[in-house]
């Protein structure tokens, strides 16, 4: 697994996601922590969805919130940040039960 990465940013991202996104759920930075510690979460290195080829995506099981979350992290620098985290949809729900 990937190391963990820089939490700072996902806080004011992640957080207030419903404002921005009518419908979405918050996901508070605990939640993305254990799904990124889930050994059994899926690694998308690069994510797909990435034009840079810079971010990654990991889907991991957030036991505090009871559902899988997708987590995008970008490389910056020589560092790894989390920029943003949401509830996981069916497409990354299969990408994870592929995973086990």
């Amino acid at each position: 697994m990937i190391d963990a990465p820089i939490w700072t940013h996902l806080h004011e991202h992640s957080e207030t996601r419903s404002e921005r996104h009518h419908g979405d759920q918050d996901i508070p930075v605990a939640w993305a922590i254990e799904a990124w510690q889930d050994p059994l979460a899926a690694l998308l290195d690069p994510d797909p969805k990435s034009k840079t080829s810079q971010s990654i995506r990991l889907i991991g099981w957030s036991e505090s919130a009871g559902h899988l979350i997708t987590i995008i992290a970008v490389r910056f620098n020589g560092d790894l940040y989390a920029a943003s985290a949401w509830k996981s949809n069916q497409r990354d729900g299969h990408i994870y039960q592929q995973e086990d």
